[in-house]
């Protein structure tokens, strides 16, 4: 009997994780983001940024599979906030530079040919050891907009 008990919960939790993986590619992609007007703006400038070809989830995620199920909480609190009209300004998505970190040093497998390219003016290495933010440097290089760079909330930190 018990057996049957572990099976039922063993195929139970496959079921429910494959239908967690359907709805968090759907998602994931740009086109679902901008259908809020809160982020149609920031959709509209990734259109032409340098990380045009990458999913939104690839900057605004923690790494991994628990990361998945953090994203998509923080996700299902910011669709509460649009439709309870519950915000003052539009909803920060955070950026989770080991992303950009692990993207940069071709340790991501989809993109093994992105590398950091150290300049004659910065070691981008030297900086990762000092613990610096990426986006010290590069807060427009995914979107040129940019809410802590808008004229309403100059100096805001994220």
């Amino acid at each position: 009997m018990w057996k049957k008990g572990v099976l039922l919960v063993g195929l139970s939790f496959i079921g429910l994780y494959a239908l967690f993986q359907v709805a968090y590619y759907a998602t994931s992609v740009p086109s679902f983001c901008g259908s809020c007007h809160e982020v149609t703006q920031y959709v509209t400038s990734w259109q032409t940024s340098a990380h045009k070809n990458f999913n939104c989830m690839e900057c605004h995620q923690p790494s991994g599979e628990l990361g998945k199920f953090h994203a998509k909480a923080r996700g299902l609190n910011y669709v509460f906030q649009h439709f309870s009209g519950d915000y003052t300004i539009p909803t920060s998505a955070p950026i989770f530079e080991q992303n950009c970190i692990q993207c940069h040093l071709g340790d991501n497998k989809a993109y093994p040919t992105i590398r950091l390219k150290n300049t004659s003016k910065v070691n981008h290495y030297k900086t990762i050891r000092k613990s610096q933010s990426c986006l010290e440097c590069h807060r427009e290089t995914g979107h040129s907009t940019d809410i802590y760079l808008s004229k309403d909330l100059k100096g805001a930190k994220p």
